[in-house]
């Protein structure tokens, strides 16, 4: 706020606003010039009738070279011209005669205490600046020099700043809102996904990175579930079994692939009638000994526990998590049981980051470039981390041959995708690290002479070089979550700060009145307030309306999802029909498997990208239309959504959705049932392979229709909540503001008397806490 502003709200108890074509004043201003200005500033609209007939103060105004005013508003236009002349000519010299003059106003009793008191506040050398012509330093200078801080420094700072909001305050409702932005901040959760093929070394490194060997050989020797690592003040562990519904998922995946029935044979033979009281229509889950896990999880337990596990939740004390950190430790990519393969892409594809081990004497197998592919093309992975384990088993050079061979294979794999113009973004967005995860797990528990021995400090090992890759991405600079958080924190704050400062200015405004003015506010307030009633609840209808229209609109788009989806089972028998009978015109031979196995799998994926994304610009285009109507229905009761646009802009509530974990299907029943069929064909019977690819997607394609409908309507439920919450904020807030208004008039009223004495202080005082408002709200648009 401006000391134009300032003065108003503090002196008059009014916002004003020029709407009087004024000249600038072109004046020699010297001393005193300035005592007529502060003359002219000290009139208030109680005692400016015995100003304006005076003739010296005519003949003041002439010496100014203004006309002098002949009612209140011509006043305030000249007093509101005057404050801007001394922003302009601002010094110590010219405040002092302020002061001199306001001091002298005082002695003759043209200006009471009261408002000698506010005037000598408003014009302080301290809140004026005055020092800062002679510290000018160029804006653009320090732009070009801002250093992005870090996500725990930028968290830092907005937590001590609203602990400095919360200082004097009184309202609740605020308080409760700065303690709702504050739990926001700290219960944010970073995860950090872990891939790779089976004896990758996963355990081991993170055991390393934990500091302890909670996952491996010590608890979970050959972890063969998915298990969620995270933060807990006591250690303790979740065990989920598989459902009724994914156990039939299973069974029949079973009946076309070999490496399921071998699963669901053992499972069956080891646990027979007793499986009933594992696999439950809900997901049961035991909580269990930390020690006695490995029983549940580990492949190579008598018991084959592992078997009937989904995944495993496990709390720890550990340091490494305690910022938040949660790690999701997958079972191998090639594990036998391709459900696995679902649930861990379900949570990678939530995770803000993912580190895929490979074990160097194993280079980059196909299913290791499948999934990297897979991960940063389809699973909305940002940040790709591959790490090189047992690197102290070859030298440097084995080491760069693997790296090199890794992205060949990537770009071969690409190529065979026909997506090779995605090799420069996946290369990228991929970085290498080598590590010796034993030796590093040997330093971190006690046992570093070993590794000494063996010629490996801490520092060789390569887990300094991950943790500081982690730490970076995570929670450094250029952390991409920790940006949003700390955005979204600002604007939480700002909006409070606005708030608070609305209460603060209608608080000055009242200060301002007599008691009769005060009864006739509040007479009008009572006025209005039954119109206001009408009218929320008007708005209360429209939005309740518009919320079950758009629930109604979500049905709908079902049947467009299944109308799609039933065009893209069409497009992947084409292009498979199609490629078989390109293959046999060419080399008179059918297709390689390999190339089948790409056609299915890219058709799959690229086609359902393609029809989330259609469903995307109908659920947005939906909600732009619903919020440009209430916007403009409303808009003159200041009802506004808070985008810059000046319509309503969805997208801007709905940018990152409908990205993520549509895509975790596993299509391998239905890849080997096509590859089958066409090892069977025969050129001239091409027709017979059409209607038997057609019924094969047909049937397989029943789970994959029942997954997407499933997601897309509980990301749009919750998208729909989360939209009608923002729409009902402006209404919410204008009701609390009139709540809050009310209650401040009435208190007004009924403590005129006490606070008609110290009038003057109190307004300061509330103008002081304005201020410090104010520079917190500059400070937080700085923070970066």
């Amino acid at each position: 706020m401006s000391l134009t502003n300032d003065y108003f709200l503090l002196y008059h108890g009014i916002t004003f606003e020029q709407n009087l074509d004024i000249e600038p004043m072109d004046l020699d201003l010297d001393k005193e010039i300035f005592t007529i200005f502060a003359l002219i500033l000290s009139a208030t609209r109680k005692n400016f009738d015995k100003y304006l007939p005076l003739t010296s103060f005519k003949t003041l105004c002439q010496q100014i070279k203004v006309k002098s005013p002949s009612n209140i508003n011509e006043l305030n236009h000249l007093q509101h011209n005057i404050l801007e002349t001394i922003l302009l000519n601002k010094s110590k010299l010219n405040v002092s005669i302020l002061h001199s003059s306001f001091e002298y106003l005082k002695q003759e009793a043209i200006l009471n205490n009261e408002n000698y008191t506010k005037l000598i506040s408003l014009f302080d050398s301290k809140e004026l600046n005055l020092q800062e012509d002679d510290n000018t330093i160029n804006a653009d200078s320090i732009n070009d020099k801002i250093v992005k801080n870090s996500f725990k420094d930028l968290k830092s700072t907005v937590e001590k700043l609203i602990a400095d909001i919360k200082v004097d305050l009184t309202n609740q409702e605020i308080l409760d809102e700065l303690e709702t932005t504050k739990n926001y901040l700290n219960n944010q959760k970073f995860s950090i996904g872990i891939t790779g093929v089976m004896n990758a070394g996963k355990s081991t490194m993170l055991n390393a990175l934990m500091g302890r060997e909670i996952l491996g050989s010590a608890v979970v020797p050959e972890t063969a579930n998915l298990t969620i690592v995270k933060y807990n003040p006591t250690d303790n562990a979740k065990v989920f079994y598989w459902n009724t519904h994914e156990w039939d998922r299973i069974l029949k995946s079973a009946e076309q692939l070999e490496s399921m029935k071998e699963f669901v044979n053992e499972t069956n033979k080891i646990f027979g009638d007793e499986l009933q009281n594992y696999i439950k229509p809900v997901s049961r889950f035991d909580e269990v000994d930390i020690n006695d896990l490995s029983s549940y999880t580990s492949a190579e337990a008598s018991g084959k526990k592992c078997n009937l596990v989904k995944y495993v939740e496990l709390g720890s004390q550990l340091d490494f998590l305690s910022d938040g950190i949660e790690i999701v430790d997958t079972p191998g990519l090639d594990d036998p049981v391709i459900q696995r393969e679902e649930i861990t892409k379900e949570y990678i594809s939530a995770c803000d980051m993912m580190l895929h081990l490979m074990n160097v004497s194993q280079s980059a197998t196909l299913k290791d470039v499948e999934f990297i592919i897979d991960a940063l093309l389809y699973q909305n992975i940002s940040k790709l981390l591959v790490v090189i384990t047992r690197a102290d088993t070859v030298s440097k050079e084995q080491l760069e041959e693997v790296i090199n061979y890794t992205k060949s294979s990537i770009e071969k794999q690409l190529r065979a995708q026909n997506k090779d113009s995605q090799l420069d973004y996946i290369l990228k967005t991929i970085k290498f690290i080598p590590i010796s995860g034993r030796m590093a797990l040997l330093h971190r528990t006690g046992r570093e002479q070993e590794a000494l021995d063996a010629g490996y400090t801490l520092e060789d090992t390569g887990i300094l070089e991950i943790e500081k890759y982690l730490n970076e991405t995570l929670f450094g600079s250029n952390s991409q979550k920790g940006e949003l958080v700390i955005q979204s924190s600002k604007n939480q704050l700002q909006k409070i700060l606005e708030k608070q400062t609305s209460f603060y200015n209608y608080e000055l405004k009242l200060l301002s009145k007599s008691k009769d003015e005060l009864e006739k506010e509040l007479q009008d307030f009572n006025k209005k307030k039954v119109v206001n009633t009408r009218i929320f609840q008007a708005m209360n209808e429209d939005i309740n309306y518009y919320k079950n229209d758009s629930k109604a609109y979500i049905d709908s788009l079902e049947t467009f999802l299944q109308s799609e989806l039933l065009e893209l089972q069409n497009v992947i028998k084409k292009r498979v029909v199609g490629d078989v009978r390109y293959s046999f015109e060419k080399t008179k031979k059918r297709p390689e498997n390999s190339r089948i196995k790409v056609i299915v799998e890219t058709a799959i994926k690229d086609g359902i990208i393609d029809v989330i994304r259609d469903y995307r610009y109908k659920f947005i285009k939906k909600s732009q239309t619903i919020g440009e109507q209430c916007e403009q229905k409303y808009h003159d009761l200041g009802f506004t959504i808070g985008h810059k646009n000046d319509n309503f802009d969805a997208r801007g509530f709905f940018q990152d959705d409908f990205k993520a974990g549509f895509l975790t299907s596993n299509n391998e029943v239905l890849i080997s049932l096509v590859i089958d069929a066409v090892s069977k064909a025969k050129e001239a019977k091409l027709s017979e392979l059409d209607r038997e690819v057609e019924l094969l997607i047909k049937n397989q394609f029943t789970s994959i229709e029942e997954d997407i409908k499933a997601k897309a309507k509980k990301v749009s439920s919750l998208l729909i909540e989360s939209f009608f919450a923002t729409l009902n904020a402006p209404l919410r807030t204008f009701e609390q503001k009139l709540k809050n208004d009310e209650e401040l008039l009435k208190n007004q009223i009924s403590s005129f008397e006490e606070n008609d004495k110290n009038k003057a202080q109190l307004s300061i005082d509330i103008h002081k806490n304005i201020k410090k408002l104010e520079n917190i709200s500059t400070t937080i648009k700085g923070l970066h």
